[in-house]
């Protein structure tokens, strides 16, 4: 695991970030006088590819610190230097969870479609995960999303519901679940940046008492909210979004644009009826007198309507993906915004082993908030968060991050790759 752990619902807009498709032509063309010799130690060619020798450092708030290593096999049409698999077995270790072996594997059937599996085993953890998605699914317009997910995590946090939840109740629980989701969707017209989609949700979950024992038992503090007997639901849900980025993960200038609409309907293989709206707006726009420094800005919105679910299916703010300064989970409601921006500075270009790497320095500053509704939010519950990021891109495929916030409640770090904001 490179980033922040994951939540048990997946953000919506994509699957597991894929690693890159290709291996830029600089580093095949590299010689070994002009690498440095930690990379020459770190990335070995091999007849149909490369070998990668990645170590591990995750810090993620709500698991502490992971370390391990994680060595990569890829591997290359020789026709035509396309990469077509990645293996990816990694061995970790946490002071709380122990060791983790995990086995990931990756296929690029054409240049816009991939296969990911994952599976993982660990003392109070396990999971095996299976998607596919493509751009333009066998040769037609249209878009294919399909994914499947057994998953044991043992590291989520609860404070109960709301924005003034105090650290103080703070308890770890033990999610059990499984789940597939489907999507298609197709272009307005033809060459259209607008996109729509028709997707579905179900899941079968539980929640148990977790296992970490430097802090209260979820039994004890929350034992209303515990249970044991699995739950259903199954949520239908329709998107509609338009994209200008030039990239996904190294985005330097565009616009995103996504709402959705979905419904859990109780007995239509749900115990539950709610509906769910959001919005998820992003742009990045660089400076006219020097295009290295990029602006970019990101406003989230979500709300249930109806009956109230379980609190694992209600909106949540926290993470490196809505406000960097808590830890994922960490404000749990009817519903959530943010606002986030940070400008970004390249500070220095290197060539390494090849290849040409920006590194920048990003300082960012946010704000969100969790409700019962619109009406009765309160700025005085207003969340700020400042902080800075430092990132290393590899355009037009890579970028590694790590993000350091701080909130009311102190510092959070998180690191990641290939998100681009």
């Amino acid at each position: 695991m490179l980033g922040s752990a994951a939540r048990a619902q997946l953000p919506e807009t994509s699957g597991e970030l894929m690693p890159p498709r290709q291996l830029p032509p600089e580093v095949k063309a590299s010689t070994e006088s002009e690498t440095p010799p930690y990379l020459r130690w770190m990335l070995e060619p091999t007849k149909n590819g490369m070998f990668v020798r990645l170590p591990i450092v995750d810090t993620d708030p709500n698991r502490g610190t992971t370390y391990g290593v994680m060595p990569i096999l890829v591997i290359e049409d020789p026709k035509t230097d396309r990469i077509t698999q990645i293996h990816a077995p990694s061995l970790t270790y946490n002071e709380d969870f122990k060791f983790t072996p995990t086995y990931r594997y990756y296929y690029y059937p054409a240049d816009d479609a991939s296969y990911a599996f994952r599976a993982s085993w660990s003392k109070y953890e396990r999971e095996v995960f299976s998607e596919y998605a493509a751009r333009s699914a066998f040769g037609t317009p249209y878009d294919l999303f399909l994914r499947f997910q057994y998953n044991v995590d043992a590291s989520q946090r609860f404070y109960g519901d709301g924005v003034d939840t105090p650290k103080s109740d703070q308890t770890n629980y033990k999610q059990e679940y499984w789940h597939y989701k489907w999507g298609v969707g197709t272009p307005i017209a033809d060459g259209s940046h607008w996109r729509v989609h028709l997707g579905g949700r179900y899941e079968s979950s539980r929640i148990l008492d977790g296992p970490l024992p430097h802090l209260p038992g979820f039994d004890t503090l929350f034992a209303a909210d515990l249970a044991q007997r699995y739950q259903q639901t199954n949520e239908t849900r329709a998107t509609l979004d338009y994209d200008t980025r030039d990239t996904i993960a190294t985005t330097t200038r565009g616009f995103f644009f996504q709402t959705y609409a979905e419904a859990a309907v109780e007995g239509f293989l749900s115990e539950y009826n709610y509906e769910r709206y959001g919005l998820d707006t992003r742009w990045f726009h660089p400076w006219d007198s020097d295009p290295s420094k990029v602006f970019a800005a990101q406003y989230q919105y979500e709300q249930i309507l109806g009956a109230t679910p379980p609190f694992w299916l209600l909106p949540t703010l926290g993470g490196k993906y809505s406000l960097r300064a808590y830890g994922d989970g960490r404000f749990v409601d009817r519903g959530m915004t943010s606002f986030n921006v940070e400008q970004r500075f390249t500070l220095l270009e290197e060539k390494m082993a090849g290849v040409t790497t920006e590194f920048q320095f990003a300082p960012f500053a946010g704000v969100g908030t969790v409700f019962d509704s619109p009406r009765v939010a309160q700025a005085e519950y207003l969340r700020p968060v400042v902080g800075a990021a430092v990132r290393a891109v590899a355009k037009p495929q890579v970028v590694g991050s790590v993000d350091v916030g701080y909130g009311q409640e102190g510092v959070a770090i998180f690191m990641d790759i290939n998100y681009s904001f």
